[in-house]
């Protein structure tokens, strides 16, 4: 294990905070990142009195409730969680429902959908936050969920027996414990044009081939992962 920045981390990086663990799923560039519950809490409905609009829902209340009160309470401190905007866009595109202000929420099918391919099935049935379409349209009940097999369904907002699980903006500077295969690299494409310019202008050369440029950031980066193994090596 090793400590890094959870900007840092691969997408699908698996990774404890506030009592619970949790899955990276997306870095932006304003500084966070969404991350998702590994595992599912069962028997939630999406909400008790069967509406499809999350934004009134009963899960979103007990999401930004009790349960963000725990996670909280475990982090004993300042916090990495994010207030954000989430889009209520329902499945067929009718915007009726507009936005909702969160800490803890479902996600959207189109969160679900860009980061498929690192989201781990689970047992059972999950809900997103996404209705079916709204009230408007007729659909005042269905609400998008993730079937066992990761595929997509639905069903009627009420049912108790399918379950959560819940997603977050953490800060992406946030120090967290991965294992060391769940890193990306930590200089990026530009920063690596800084660095290399620095080393022709310090040793009078440039790098007019590709070759040279290759040669150039392999030795860099296998200069900074000697220093990331030296740096673990005291902690």
């Amino acid at each position: 294990m090793k400590k890094i920045a959870l900007k840092n981390a691969a997408r699908g990086a698996i990774f404890p905070y506030a009592g619970e663990t949790w899955i990276a799923l997306e870095h932006e560039a304003a500084g966070r990142t969404l991350c998702l519950r590994l595992d599912l809490i069962p028997n939630k409905p999406f909400d008790e009195d069967n509406r499809n609009n999350f934004a009134i829902s009963s899960s979103k209340e007990w999401m930004n409730g009790p349960y963000l009160d725990n996670l909280i309470d475990a982090v004993k401190g300042p916090h990495a969680f994010l207030t954000t905007e989430l889009d209520l866009t329902a499945d067929d595109g009718l915007k009726d429902y507009g936005t909702c202000t969160v800490t803890i929420f479902s996600l959207t099918v189109d969160q679900y959908r860009r980061n498929r391919d690192v989201i781990p099935n689970v047992d059972d049935w999950w809900w997103l936050s996404t209705a079916y379409s709204t009230a408007s349209n007729g659909y005042e009940h269905s609400a998008r969920l993730v079937n066992s097999d990761g595929s997509l369904g639905w069903n009627y907002a009420y049912n108790g027996y399918i379950g959560l699980r819940p997603a977050c903006y953490l800060d992406s500077d946030l120090l967290i414990s991965v294992e060391d295969d769940e890193t990306i690299e930590d200089v990026t494409p530009e920063r690596a044009s800084e660095i290399i310019a620095a080393l022709a202008e310090q040793f009078g050369g440039t790098f007019a081939t590709e070759d040279q440029l290759t040669t150039a950031l392999s030795f860099m980066l296998g200069t900074l992962r000697a220093t990331r193994e030296k740096e673990a090596a005291h902690e």
